[in-house]
């Protein structure tokens, strides 16, 4: 259709475009800063002040007073070894990763009330979790105890660590006795060059979402071999259709991209099907769109 006579065509919006996410970093960043400052200040004697030494030079100066209570989580190398090994002697072994979501997830109506869940967790139906589910929360911390190797979160935010020890001490779990990495270990082992030292020569069974995808996306970039692959994953209530074909798959090596179900699919495929089981997140997402190469 040809505009009227009157119509003149729209021309391009000059107001300028704000990065919405940008200026809160920044915002965020700002609070920070000053919240850091003016704890230490709060903890000064009254009438005392402390010239030149920064807040990061005063928390440096106290975590090293308490270096007894680290808690060494296992390297990209380390956890790259325990697969390894666990590939090579046949050996089943789960690594899962608890971020914000997993977290949530067996946070509601436990540690926090079902509401302020919902308020946190706006994104938890995206990635799996329809709120309330208590037999979904109850399947996720069941797997939790059985899992092999367990990332968690380097953020001392209220959703990240905030979460995480009050959530481990509801569920009877001792972070001492647990095998624990970083939440981003599967980030990690890229970057590290240790997921290409491990995928060749590998049955890989891809399941998730985009898992056609990235088989794709593997067989064009390294030539590896696909097993199989197991898409969609329609949340948790799909778990036992992606157990059945798993179970039927030949595979070596499980890449797990479906949400915070994976954390499930990841642990029973180690303690049912005996295998290895990675939980691949988001890295699956930034492969496939070329944001980050496979090769490094």
């Amino acid at each position: 259709m040809h505009p009227l006579p009157q119509e003149r065509p729209s021309e391009p919006s000059t107001e300028p475009s704000i990065d919405i996410q940008k200026v809160q970093d920044a915002a965020y960043q700002a609070g920070y800063a000053e919240g850091v400052e003016e704890t230490v200040a709060s903890q000064l004697p009254p009438y005392t002040v402390l010239p030149d030494i920064g807040a990061n030079e005063v928390i440096a100066a106290g975590i090293s007073a308490y270096r007894e209570h680290w808690l060494q989580l296992l390297r990209p190398e380390e956890v790259h070894g325990r697969m390894a090994h666990a590939l090579a002697v046949g050996q089943p072994l789960s690594v899962v990763r608890l971020g914000d979501g997993e977290l949530l997830a067996l946070a509601h109506d436990t540690v926090l009330p079902l509401e302020e869940v919902r308020q946190k967790g706006r994104f938890l139906s995206t990635a799996g979790m329809q709120l309330p589910d208590p037999q979904a929360r109850d399947m996720l911390a069941d797997s939790l105890c059985m899992a092999g190797i367990i990332g968690i979160p380097h953020s001392r935010l209220p959703t990240f660590q905030g979460l995480l020890f009050p959530v481990l001490r509801y569920y009877g779990l001792s972070y001492r006795s647990l095998t624990l990495t970083t939440s981003t270990m599967n980030y990690a082992l890229h970057e590290h060059g240790l997921l290409q030292q491990l995928l060749p020569g590998k049955r890989l069974l891809l399941i998730g979402n985009r898992a056609p995808e990235l088989a794709n996306m593997l067989l064009a970039s390294a030539s590896l071999t696909i097993a199989g692959v197991i898409s969609p994953v329609r949340g948790f209530s799909d778990i036992p259709r992606v157990m059945q074909e798993a179970a039927i798959c030949e595979f070596d090596l499980a890449l797990v991209a479906s949400g915070i179900p994976a954390v499930v699919i990841c642990e029973r495929i180690a303690s049912q099907l005996g295998k290895v089981a990675l939980d691949f997140g988001h890295l699956a997402d930034k492969l496939v769109s070329g944001e980050i190469p496979y090769a490094r």
